[in-house]
């Protein structure tokens, strides 16, 4: 069969999500809330049918009655999982109606056995009419059901289209991540060298300094979270390796206050910030060169600021190894969606770039 739309559900759809969310690892509440919905069901049926049969022959008409009704329902449910939502519908719909004439007969056939004439509400005496209610009430949970496997059908797609974005995103960050650990070390690795080639009695502390900071960029920039301390003390110790690359004193800052001490955020997300300002830093030219570093986190949202002054003349050390900010817009729009501001000022005499997070 051809030119059948599917019917769509958002709103079914929307409470399959929260449902599945809330079920999702305890089947048992599953399958707990599907019982006592059968259960609220069958209460139902006894307390009409019980003003007019004795309570006994209530019981005899309701179970049956519920059983049919489960057995229309979860076997359709199969149906619709294998055949409708794959559009086999010429199958789905030769098994469907074959339940639905079975199950409609059996139904009319039992409560035909406990017909009470004070029941006036029903047929009386009348095996087709009988039938014609049991039809209708079967064709609407059919329907319910349908309802219930194309909500939930769709909310699994999504899910799995949601788990593949995730796992397609989360590759895409390793691979930024990854792209700043090589360019870290080429940087740092040119520092020492150039050390040890004119001070050398400060290339061992030097290289501890770097087995810390590798050790970080290694190990803790895998993590998912890091807490804002140890991402400020990894920028201490990068300031430090580049002052004691220097024979005469730097005008290098770094101010922060007090912040909160469960403060997190993507690892190595202010340490390339920082690289970034002093590469663009005319520290070997102007005796009057310098860096600015503020930091500021509270409860809600973290602000970090770079400037340093610059050389436009000396702007060809872009083109060595750089990652740079393009790396830290792409980690940006995959960890803080919505939640981030980047601004970057390139001036005549001075290059800053500010950022701010809010805490999620």
């Amino acid at each position: 069969m051809t030119g059948i739309t599917v019917f769509k559900c958002p709103d079914g759809r929307r409470a399959y999500r929260l449902y599945s969310s809330l079920m999702e690892g305890r089947p048992y509440l599953h399958w707990g809330v599907h019982l006592g919905i059968w259960l609220f069901g069958g209460l139902g049926f006894s307390l009409v049918f019980i003003r007019f049969l004795p309570i006994e022959l209530s019981i005899l008409r309701t179970l049956p009655n519920l059983a049919l009704l489960a057995v229309l329902f979860y076997g359709n449910n199969w149906l619709v999982r294998h055949f409708f939502i794959p559009k086999n519908y010429v199958v789905y719909f030769s098994w469907a109606a074959l339940l639905l004439v079975v199950v409609t007969l059996v139904r009319a056939k039992v409560n035909f056995q406990y017909i009470d004439y004070r029941m006036d509400f029903l047929p009386q005496n009348n095996l087709r009419g009988l039938q014609s209610a049991a039809l209708i009430s079967n064709l609407g949970l059919m329907f319910v059901g349908i309802i219930y496997e194309l909500s939930r059908h769709r909310a699994e797609v999504e899910k799995k289209a949601l788990a593949a974005l995730a796992k397609q995103q989360e590759a895409q960050l390793q691979y930024l991540r990854a792209q700043i650990n090589p360019h870290f070390l080429f940087n740092t690795l040119n520092n020492i060298y150039s050390l040890a080639t004119v001070r050398s009695e400060q290339t061992a502390p030097m290289v501890l300094q770097l087995s810390e900071l590798l050790r970080y960029v290694t190990y803790e920039s895998q993590l998912d979270r890091v807490s804002l301390t140890s991402e400020v003390r990894q920028i201490e110790r990068f300031i430090e390796l580049f002052r004691m690359r220097s024979e005469t004193p730097l005008d290098i800052r770094l101010q922060y206050p007090a912040f909160p001490t469960d403060f997190t955020i993507e690892p190595m997300m202010l340490i390339p910030l920082v690289e970034n300002c002093f590469k663009h830093c005319d520290f070997d030219t102007n005796d009057d060169a310098f860096v600015r570093i503020e930091l500021e986190a509270d409860d809600q949202r973290l602000r970090f600021l770079t400037v340093n002054s610059k050389n436009d003349q000396l702007q060809q050390k872009d083109k060595v190894g750089g990652v740079g900010l393009e790396n830290i817009r792409q980690r940006l729009a995959l960890k803080y969606p919505q939640r981030h501001s980047l601004r970057v000022e390139n001036q005549d005499r001075t290059f800053s770039v500010e950022m701010q997070l809010q805490r999620s």
